[in-house]
């Protein structure tokens, strides 16, 4: 735990020391192992990875972040028994998780189970949201959906009920 501590405080100075805005938004991450591919821009984390980042949580195996030349976040890729929250809006469970901050898209894949804060929930082989213009894709053979659907009155067509 010390050393995974030791890590995040040495990765964010480096960041902080490059040039890294204060304004920019901070992702904490801790695992089992983390490294740095200082030339590629890559994160590593490895064994009971758990990141936060602004309203989003994520549990995996391994996690890959991947930073622009500006050292802002570009790509996301966990693999591994991944869990991932969004405040109350959606939980989501499925075997891998690509985020790209560029295009705002969050693809889950593998045995997948979504629920939203409706209540409606999916089953898939692959959920692709588009955080951005709120919409999201289902795919897989079968795909298993529930709506929670908001209930009317009933009564006589037009009329008023007696």
């Amino acid at each position: 735990m010390r050393k995974s501590m030791f890590v995040a405080v040495i990765f964010t100075m480096a960041l902080v020391t490059s040039g890294l805005s204060m304004a920019q938004e901070k992702i904490t991450v801790s695992s089992n192992q983390q490294s740095i591919d200082y030339a590629n821009r890559i994160l590593t984390y490895q064994g009971d990875v758990k990141a936060v980042w602004k309203d989003y949580t994520l549990q995996a195996s391994e996690m890959y972040i991947y930073l622009t030349p500006q050292n802002t976040l570009d790509k996301l890729i966990a693999t591994g028994n991944v869990k991932v929250k969004q405040g109350t809006k959606f939980q989501g469970s499925c075997e891998r998780i690509t985020y790209t901050l560029k295009d705002g898209i969050l693809i889950l894949e593998g045995d997948v189970n979504y629920k939203d804060d409706l209540g409606n929930s999916l089953v898939a082989q692959k959920i692709t949201i588009w955080t951005v213009e709120k919409k999201l894709k289902a795919e897989g053979t079968p795909v298993e959906a529930t709506y929670i659907l908001k209930g009317g009155i009933i009564g006589t067509p037009g009329g008023k009920s007696k």
